[in-house]
């Protein structure tokens, strides 16, 4: 034998439309000649052939039988639409579109924690993926992707918007002074800060993220005269108000002292409060 050819027949057609020749290749372990037909015919998808074998050699030629019948399949292509989508920081509810020719299988999956597939998560041929994304918390914007029909698939959710509370706006402490707090209500990951006050009034602890305290401390006020203070806590105005200390009220043991004629030494008790003069 010199060689074999490859004929490619239409259906019950007598004659090739295209003949191939394959050499003399070498069997396999298993005694079978394997050949790709894809390199010896440029097909056509969806059109029917059928083939022989043809064994050339010194004597002539000699044709097989004819093959099962075959055909090409065009391969796989898919796109899905949108390919990125930017959604809020609240919960969120979408899809995702898959184009692929008929028979064309595909998967939809998350590699994200707070991306599911709620629908579509497999199918073949044209279809729509259900897409569902948990609330962001945070006031980081995040960036997390589906891979659907082998693409990769970008979602970039916002976080949310730092929001502030401070309560009271106004404050009033006693005149022997100590170490109030302010509350302050913030989002998550919403950093703050407090500044201000007076020789009187210290800020002892100035910052925070999320809900917290603004830590003070106010000395002793040992006059009788009310004072006041500011604090920007949070970007919001504070109102600090200390108290004066009571009125001093005094009193005397005795208001007459009597002596005798050669004089001598007297004493009278005077009662007020602490620091009064």
């Amino acid at each position: 034998m010199t060689r074999y050819d490859f004929a490619f027949y239409q259906p019950g057609a007598s004659a090739p439309f295209q003949v191939a020749s394959l050499g003399k290749p070498s069997p396999s372990a298993d005694g079978q000649i394997r050949v790709s037909l894809s390199t010896l015919l440029l097909p056509s998808p969806g059109i029917v052939y059928e083939g022989r074998v043809i064994a050339i050699g010194p004597g002539g030629n000699t044709s097989s039988a004819a093959s099962n019948t075959f055909m090409f399949a065009p391969p796989c292509s898919y796109g899905v639409t949108p390919a990125s989508q930017a959604i809020g920081a609240g919960g969120w509810n979408g899809w995702a579109d898959v184009s692929a020719g008929a028979g064309c299988s595909w998967t939809a999956v998350s590699n994200s924690p707070w991306l599911s597939v709620t629908g579509g998560a497999s199918g073949s041929g044209p279809g729509r993926v259900s897409i569902t994304a948990s609330e962001n918390t945070g006031t980081a914007p995040r960036t997390e992707s589906l891979t659907i029909a082998g693409q990769s698939i970008s979602i970039t959710q916002a976080g949310v918007a730092c929001t502030f509370g401070v309560s009271p706006v106004s404050l009033t402490v006693p005149a022997s002074g100590g170490s109030p707090s302010l509350p302050v209500t913030a989002s998550t990951g919403c950093t703050w800060t407090a500044s201000g006050g007076a020789q009187w009034l210290m800020i002892t602890a100035a910052t925070g993220t999320g809900t917290g305290f603004v830590s003070l401390s106010t000395a002793a006020n040992t006059t009788t005269a009310q004072r006041s203070a500011s604090l920007l806590v949070a970007g919001q105005p504070v109102s600090v108000t200390q108290n004066g200390a009571a009125p001093c009220s005094f009193a005397v043991s005795q208001t007459t002292q009597s002596f005798t004629a050669a004089g001598g030494p007297g004493t009278l008790s005077v009662t007020t409060g602490a620091g009064c003069v």
